[in-house]
């Protein structure tokens, strides 16, 4: 099934803001130094160690920066991976939710990041706008949608970025290479939704998205 047919996002985004409100206790609190470290893995890992590509100071800068921001939206309780693969359609076309293993205290817009920018598909911003929509309905949260979605986008910046490491580390750590497929997507999304909020652009990322696919099919074929 869709998970983003209409019945289905409502009914996840149903459990999401369920989840959110459970009374867990001592969950562990995802700093701000944390996010920043998360982040600093696109250029540490995936731009200088796997592709190669010069330190820009100034892109590090940004990347911090946006951590920051995220580590600003308001906290609940963060699935911190509610991506489809983690969603499961049980009878009723209720929402199954597995693998809480990083449950933690975190920003607001990660999980909805999570859920909205999918990895093995393009951007699509209607999509964040219409669950953001949906989930302020099923909330009831103070927000305006247009604050809620530039959260959601913020977060989804800094979950990608931290994805980007985590996936080329994958690779070159443990020779691991069955994701690296999947790098060029969420790099696309990145410079799509960093355009989206009129972010800063840097040559570097275009120059990334230009040697990855070669780089990628060299490794995946030896």
């Amino acid at each position: 099934s869709d998970p983003y047919a209409p019945d289905i996002l409502r009914e996840t985004l149903l459990q999401l803001s369920l989840m959110q409100c459970l009374p867990f206790k001592q969950l562990p609190m995802l700093e701000e130094q944390q996010l920043i470290q998360q982040s600093r893995l696109m250029h540490s890992a995936f731009l200088e160690s796997f592709l190669n590509v010069s330190i820009d100071q100034d892109f590090i800068v940004w990347l911090d920066a946006i951590s920051a921001a995220v580590a600003n939206q308001p906290e609940v309780n963060c699935h911190f991976d509610f991506e489809r693969r983690n969603l499961f359609l049980l009878p009723e076309r209720k929402i199954g939710v597995i693998d809480f293993q990083d449950l933690c205290i975190g920003p607001l817009g990660t999980d909805l990041a999570a859920f909205t920018v999918d990895h093995y598909e393009s951007f699509h911003e209607s999509r964040v706008h219409a669950s953001c929509q949906i989930f302020l309905e099923l909330t009831q949260m103070k927000y305006n949608k247009v604050d809620l979605v530039e959260m959601v986008l913020m977060a989804a910046l800094q979950r990608n970025a931290r994805i980007l490491g985590v996936l080329s580390n994958l690779y070159l750590q443990q020779n691991r290479s069955f994701r690296l497929p999947d790098l060029e997507q969420i790099l696309k999304n990145f410079i799509d939704i960093s355009a989206t909020l009129n972010m800063k652009t840097f040559s570097i990322l275009d120059d990334a998205l230009s040697m990855l696919p070669s780089k990628v099919t060299k490794i995946c074929k030896q």
